[in-house]
């Protein structure tokens, strides 16, 4: 059995795609082949989580190892005038790695703020001028090349290549305007009830792409990515559109699944990894390269705004869970989690183990034969013995996780008790009633994975229980 590091490592993670959008997690109106053949030839998680419902929190979480909502984020989105929420000194994946001698490289969506890190500051809302160079950003905190979309669906809706946008012809300079979006306060979310977030945008007109050529522009980047450093160790973070709307797949992909423009996009994303471990193959990494794939929170399996509504023509996007993206039930959080290393991952293997994506620093740390420091990675958990299948004993790797809706509603679970603090799902619309914080939810998710029977009532001694152990990681400052 193979015990060093890795050559490479190329960690895929999509935007959206919920439980039950790959045929490996049983769909059947779509076929995913590509990302099929990782679980083939691999491991499969069914038990895996952002642990966020939303996706700036989640890529928080995956890069850092520490919740987002210890930030002033808390559980909502970081826009593209926000100042960047990790902090110059905080350690991430990539950072990580770089020490350890790997080109770190990120393709894709960031959504984690630009500029000096700091509280955001409700009075100056315009963020960073998108003309000029953009810093700190990516580039500052682990990662030698960069190039991606500021976030997915808002403007500026532009690529930046490390510091600069790209395409952009300076006598068409981008300007930025403000929009009222509403905001609702929560128990730990005290933002302001409204407030201005950029959300138009003038000028830069080439400098915007097109929706439907975002898939193509984004594989090619990180196919050159490979072509460029194949002969070094590399790290690649390639964080595609798809499946996030608006839902525009590109025309050689339309009418191609069975289950509408939905489906084609997430055909338009298997190509895409296909693409990726093709080049792989082409300089034969195959064997040399740890490749995971996952999603930054469950899918929008019902619609959760009009802008985002999709007929999915009888598909289950996040299979039988309950709840979608934003959501607190299983449906906003568990996602698709597969690993990849020959010669090392058993092939065709199944884990059942409570793993999240807060879990990857610790256990890259590991897998670098590093001690990961007590001030980093707060919340994160080495589950390495679980991906390799070398983990020995019943005892779980991971004992509790938080999750967190997108309007501040947070849920606690330890093996398979579920207790949510408060009712309803917490989601886009979702609106905090007076009598919340005595209306529980308590699920048995071995016996009850749609969360349909609330227990509440019934084990008092398990709510207060696990009560104790939220509040205990929620004041502590860090869980692991």
């Amino acid at each position: 059995m193979q015990t060093k590091k890795p050559k490479n490592i190329v960690f895929i993670l999509a935007d959206d795609l919920g439980y039950g959008d790959l045929s490996c997690y049983g769909a059947s109106l779509v076929k995913t082949p590509n990302i099929d053949s990782l679980a083939k030839e691999g491991k499969l998680f069914t038990d895996a989580h952002s642990p966020s419902a939303l996706c700036s929190p989640s890529r928080y979480n995956l890069l850092t190892g520490r919740y987002c909502w210890r930030t002033w984020a808390k559980t909502g989105c970081i826009w593209a005038n926000d100042p960047m929420v990790i902090e110059l000194d905080q350690m991430t994946i990539g950072s990580l790695l770089q020490k350890e001698g790997y080109y770190t490289g990120l393709v894709g969506k960031w959504h984690l703020g630009f500029g000096k890190p700091g509280e955001k500051n409700w009075d100056d809302l315009l963020g960073p001028d998108f003309n000029k160079e953009i810093s700190p950003g990516p580039t500052e905190v682990g990662f030698d090349y960069f190039y991606g979309m500021p976030a997915t669906g808002q403007h500026p809706n532009v690529f930046i290549n490390n510091h600069m946008v790209d395409n952009l012809e300076l006598d068409d300079p981008i300007e930025l305007h403000h929009d009222q979006r509403p905001e609702f306060n929560t128990t730990y979310d005290k933002r302001p009830r409204t407030y201005n977030i950029v959300l138009k945008i003038t000028g830069g007109k080439k400098a915007q792409f097109e929706f439907e050529m975002g898939a193509k522009i984004l594989t090619e980047k990180a196919v050159s990515f490979i072509d460029d450093h194949h002969d070094k160790p590399f790290f690649l973070y390639y964080a595609p559109r798809n499946i996030h709307s608006p839902i525009r797949p590109h025309p050689d992909f339309i009418g191609t699944s069975g289950c509408g423009l939905y489906g084609d996009f997430i055909h338009e994303l298997d190509w895409s990894v296909g693409e990726v471990l093709k080049t792989l193959e082409k300089y034969k990494l195959v064997d040399d390269t740890l490749v995971i794939f996952s999603s930054d929170n469950g899918a929008v399996s019902e619609g959760h705004r009009p802008a985002a509504y999709v007929n999915h023509y009888g598909h289950k996007a996040n299979g039988p869970l309950r709840g979608q993206k934003s959501e607190i039930w299983e449906g906003g959080h568990r996602v698709p989690f597969i690993a990849k290393w020959p010669g090392v991952i058993q092939p065709s293997t199944v884990s059942d183990e409570m793993i999240a994506l807060t879990d990857m620093l610790a256990s890259f740390s590991a897998l670098m034969g590093r001690e990961l420091p007590r001030d980093q990675g707060q919340d994160s958990f080495n589950v390495l013995p679980a991906i390799l299948g070398t983990k020995t004993g019943n005892a779980p790797l991971r004992d509790t996780m938080v999750n967190d809706s997108h309007l501040g509603l947070y849920s606690i679970r330890q093996g398979p008790w579920k207790l949510i603090f408060g009712q309803g799902g917490g989601g886009i619309g979702w609106v905090r009633e007076q009598n919340d914080e005595n209306f529980l939810q308590l699920y048995n998710l071995d016996d009850d994975l749609e969360e349909l029977n609330n227990l509440a009532d019934k084990h008092p001694d398990i709510v207060k229980r696990l009560t104790g152990l939220f509040e205990n990681i929620r004041n502590s400052g860090s869980s692991r």
